[in-house]
């Protein structure tokens, strides 16, 4: 057997089924195990299941710098959400462009810990048939029933693993076996882009099968059928988009004996794939009751806040807990609070959020790429302060008009000049107690601080309020905006309506007006996803996706005059300003390069990605 060689050793960290109990440490018997030894006994086979969870990125690290390699989250930074003012951040080496084939792993490595992943859940898949039923009729814990449920969970993880591997390198090896720890590997090669999309929707389907909708109690937190029929949306949404359905950019993208890596003509059918099974997603998750969570309302603000910080609400789809990061608060808080501030929007993300009448505020900017083009029919006005507080009390007596009358999901999401955070005022100007004058390597780089995913309670100046934390994968908002977008795809406006007005009117805004084209359609899609899903690791991707990074992620990004201001009416403040340069060369950025040592082990059978070279 191919797996004899292998070797089950050191502790295994079992996060209780990644549910919301405790953490564990178990260990193995004292020595070495050989696979066939693991899977002797259901409760060491189980052991290596959950080990393959923990190859499930922890993202809610946004701040991870090259050697914070277990977060693998460079990316909500790296597109034009977010600035990190922290210098080590390896979201620079996306924004500036010196990635390269040499030091893309540091950056994040997705080829190594997915491809583990792989393996285990391979070798589980390969093995756990050889697992005995408890002999004890009166033995319940392992039975045939629970095997299936195993192997669904296995499906899952190893679809999940390449959902991933494609995003970030685009076709990849599809190893459905173990490969052994020694041998020739010149053979490993990348698998077309068509066949890895496949092999997902395959193993996602094979998951359907095997695993219940939902699960609850002791059980939640395993990976689901409902999560399965999830990740099949988001994939399927990703197959039809124009990055990976017959683009112009990689369309002659060959490997070594010319096969063509990427679908070489467009596909319009793609489109009603993933509207299908987006559909079918949305009908079973709220049958088995999912549904958008609105426990706090009519508080449009906390009510979106809750969507994070309740845990495990009817909303969420799949998960993975991350327990005690009180980092990312830390990160998330302003200085006077002996936070770090490092965690900044940029202007671009505040412009985006539409007023209380969800009307557009900024249709985009001058020849400058500075100057915002205002909509006045949206009732912004980019100068002057407020005399009275507003927006039942999210927007401050005395902020810039800027930050009045947005949509109440802005108020969740942005922290601004003169807002409060924990009673305290929020002072980003350069005199300010928040702002950079003094405040060495740790300030608010862009004048605005997310709020979003930052517990409220928590306060690092009394060490108080901490809760438990996790990282959100899924979610039925997103699946609502696969669908509407898909559908207005594939047949045009109509069935697209009532998804995307279901996340509006939760989040407190009207309808979309009515009688929209097509693409006016599609525009206002993209918007709902960037706000509604921001800062959930999803722009990166899908301004990728849509071949539309060239244009949002190769100029800069801007933000407030932090170099100016003594109060919070000084004007100098409010100067809008360039805060960085960014690259994206559309030759090579819409993927990442895969490890140059990756592509030596196999004496360069497997190819680099499109515009990448060894030393680049």
């Amino acid at each position: 057997m191919r797996t004899t060689i292998l070797k089950y050793t050191g502790i295994l960290f079992v996060v209780a089924w990644i549910s919301s109990c405790s953490d564990y440490l178990d260990k193995l018997p004292e020595g070495d195990m050989t696979v066939e030894e693991v899977f002797e006994n259901y409760t060491t086979a189980k052991r290596w299941l959950a080990n393959t969870y923990m190859h499930l990125p922890a993202e809610l690290n946004y701040m991870c710098g090259l050697s914070d390699t277990w977060a693998r989250n460079p990316f909500t930074a790296g597109c034009d959400e977010m600035e990190i003012a922290y210098g080590g951040a390896a979201s620079h080496y996306l924004n500036n462009g010196s990635m390269n084939s040499s030091n893309s792993y540091s950056i994040c490595p997705v080829w190594d810990e997915c491809f583990m992943g792989v393996r285990k859940a391979n070798v589980f898949l390969e093995n756990i048939d050889n697992t005995p039923l408890p002999e004890e009729t009166n033995a319940v814990e392992f039975t045939e029933a629970i095997r299936n449920q195993w192997k669904g969970e296995a499906y899952f993880l190893r679809a999940f693993a390449y959902y991933q591997l494609v995003r970030t390198y685009g076709p990849v090896p599809i190893t459905d076996y173990v490969l052994p720890t020694s041998g020739d590997y010149s053979t490993v090669k990348r698998n077309t882009l068509e066949e890895c999309i496949q092999f997902i929707v395959d193993d996602c389907d094979r998951a359907i099968a095997l695993l219940p909708l939902r699960f609850t109690g002791e059980n939640i937190g395993r990976c689901s059928g409902g999560a399965a029929m999830a990740l099949k949306s988001r994939i399927l949404l990703y197959a039809a988009s124009p990055i990976y359905n017959g683009h112009a950019h990689f369309k002659d993208f060959v490997d070594n004996d010319g096969t063509h890596l990427f679908p070489t003509s467009y596909d319009a059918t793609k489109w009603s794939k993933a509207a299908a099974a987006a559909l079918e997603c949305i009908t079973a998750l709220e049958n088995a009751g999912h549904k958008l969570y609105n426990t706090k309302l009519p508080d449009y603000v906390n009510n979106y806040r809750g969507i994070h910080q309740e845990l495990y609400n009817d909303e969420w789809i799949f998960w993975r807990n991350v327990e005690w990061y009180n980092h990312l608060d830390n990160c998330g808080t302003i200085l006077s609070l002996k936070g770090f501030s490092i965690l900044n929007p940029t202007q671009e993300m505040v412009d985006t959020y539409q007023m209380a009448n969800g009307v557009v505020p900024i249709t985009g900017y001058e020849s400058d790429g500075l100057t915002p083009v205002i909509n006045t029919a949206s009732g912004y006005e980019e100068s002057g302060y407020t005399s009275a507080e507003g927006d039942n009390g999210w927007s401050p007596a005395g902020v810039r008009k800027m930050y009045a009358n947005r949509e109440p999901r802005f108020y969740a999401s942005i922290n601004f000049a003169g807002q409060k955070w924990l009673g305290t005022t929020c002072d980003f100007w350069y005199t300010g107690k928040d702002g950079r004058r003094g405040a060495g390597s740790d300030y608010c780089k862009t004048g605005y601080l997310i709020a979003k995913v930052i517990n409220p309670e928590a306060n690092p100046s009394t060490g108080a309020g901490y809760t438990r934390k996790a990282w959100l994968y899924m979610r039925l908002a997103e699946i609502y905006l696969n669908y509407a977008e898909a559908i207005n795809e594939a047949e045009g406006p109509a069935k697209a309506y009532l998804y995307v007005n279901k996340v509006r009117s939760r989040a407190g805004i009207p309808d979309l007006v009515t009688g929209l084209s097509k693409d006016q359609m599609r525009e206002a899609i993209h918007r709902e996803r960037r706000i509604e899903l921001a800062f959930e690791g999803q722009r990166y991707f899908d301004v990728r996706r849509w071949g539309t990074a060239e244009d949002t992620e190769n100029k800069p990004i801007h933000c407030m005059n932090i170099m100016a201001g003594t109060s919070l009416q000084d004007n100098a403040f409010y100067e809008r300003v360039k805060c960085e340069d960014r690259v994206f060369d559309k030759t090579k950025h819409y993927w990442f390069p895969i490890p140059q040592s990756e592509i030596d082990k196999t004496q360069r059978s497997l190819v680099q990605g499109p515009g990448w070279t060894e030393d680049e």
